[in-house]
């Protein structure tokens, strides 16, 4: 199973500073994933164009680094769903196109309406319901 993990409204509250994440979020973040060894998680965030992959996993655990696989792919497409075509791409790049994945994003309008999205509340980031939510998508994939 992959996640594909936002860090603006996800990891990092968007009244908080904007140029780092939020340890409460990220540790609630991990507490989720960390009992889910399968788990893969891949980085959809805007962030992914401005630092290395290597800074990206200095932000984690390194259990929880270990686990981040990549990023996805920057495309241009006017497509509203612009997030979930840059995770179809990665999918389709890596041949993965019939795994299991969830997005965790602040931001529905790059969805459409049917993908599997966990949406955070971006003045609160990760929290509690994100997590049952995530959850109930491993649950129901299991």
């Amino acid at each position: 199973m992959y996640i594909f993990l936002d860090f603006d409204g996800v990891l990092r509250r968007l009244t908080s500073d904007p140029s780092k994440l939020e340890q409460v979020c990220l540790d609630r973040f991990e507490s989720a994933v960390r009992p889910l060894p399968d788990i893969k998680i891949v980085i959809t965030s805007t962030w992914r164009l401005a630092v290395s992959i290597e800074q990206i996993h200095s932000f984690f655990s390194p259990v929880i680094a270990e686990r981040i696989v990549g990023i996805t792919p920057e495309i241009y497409s006017p497509s509203a769903s612009m997030r979930y075509e840059e995770i179809k791409q990665y999918l389709s790049d890596h041949k993965i196109d019939n795994e299991f994945w969830v997005a965790i994003d602040d931001d529905p309008e790059g969805f459409p309406h049917s993908a599997p999205l966990v949406l955070t509340d971006p003045d609160e980031g990760f929290n509690i319901s994100s997590k049952d939510k995530l959850w109930q998508f491993v649950a129901n994939e299991y």
